[in-house]
């Protein structure tokens, strides 16, 4: 909720949880920087970060990064929220499963973060969209096929377990339920070679156009002045898959995560 109205509801709430936490013997720090939550409760050794959710905060993005700030400072979060519908959003992300879009048999389907994939050979990952509207884009975990896939020089690509299953999960990407690139496991995300996926875009340094080319053998298939005239073209960014542990910048078990927050709902009426 960008603007005004979303900076008011922020306030309020902020406010409310903060009154609430001081009625229970938190001292009340109220930042003056911006890349701090508005309030910081304090009681012996436990600290809060006051994190005020307006309904378009309740975003993976956003849930993902503001725990990870409080984590990096040894904080927990109060997330607050004035309405059921935004507490529920925010709770499905937080809970169900933990900061993943699902999770089954140990392998999990990731939310989609801001960040777009860059590639080896400089610029970013695209693919060709066919048809009208934006495309879908899914990343998730699975154990097919097993063999040779793309792999960071760390990653053992080999490897397979007692059942013949590989021992790093391979990482699909999929558009519109097609998968378009294979990687062996999330840290195999560090800029991965450009044949890996079937287009990457870089902006030339000299005229400061994008060129598209063909992942598969370099060749440039589009010249282009611009994003928007990109998306004309039919080409669109690959989206980064949000993984838990490198946003949050570390691994952590889901009991742990679930001792790092709390939710709470605070009506309009409450000051």
């Amino acid at each position: 909720m960008p603007g005004p109205l979303g900076d008011a509801t922020r306030r309020d709430l902020t406010d409310a949880a903060a009154a609430r936490l001081a009625a229970d013997a938190f001292k009340i720090d109220r930042p003056e920087s911006g890349a701090e939550p508005p309030a910081v409760a304090t009681r012996g050794d436990e600290r809060i970060a006051v994190e005020p959710l307006a309904a378009d905060d309740a975003t993976p993005t956003v849930i993902v990064s503001r725990l990870g700030h409080a984590l990096d400072r040894d904080r927990r979060v109060l997330f607050v929220a004035r309405d059921e519908a935004t507490a529920a959003a925010a709770r499905d992300l937080l809970a169900d499963p933990p900061l993943l879009a699902a999770r089954r048999d140990g392998r999990r389907t990731f939310h989609l973060g801001p960040d777009r994939i860059p590639v080896s050979g400089g610029g970013y990952a695209c693919v060709r969209a066919e048809g009208f509207g934006d495309p879908t884009f899914a990343w998730r975990e699975t154990n097919t096929p097993v063999g040779p896939v793309t792999a960071h020089s760390s990653v053992d690509a080999a490897a397979v377990d007692d059942e013949g299953r590989p021992v790093v999960p391979r990482l699909v990407c999929e558009v519109d339920g097609a998968p378009v690139a294979v990687l062996a496991g999330v840290e195999s995300l560090r800029t991965p070679p450009d044949a890996a996926f079937p287009f990457a875009y870089r902006r030339d340094p000299d005229d400061k156009r994008f060129r598209v080319r063909r992942g598969d053998d370099g060749a440039v298939v589009e010249t282009v002045g611009g994003f928007a005239a990109l998306r004309e073209a039919g080409y669109v960014p690959v989206p980064m898959p949000l993984v838990p542990e490198h946003a949050l910048g570390r691994e952590i078990d889901d009991d742990a995560l679930a001792a790092a927050w709390e939710l709470s709902v605070i009506d309009e009426g409450e000051r």
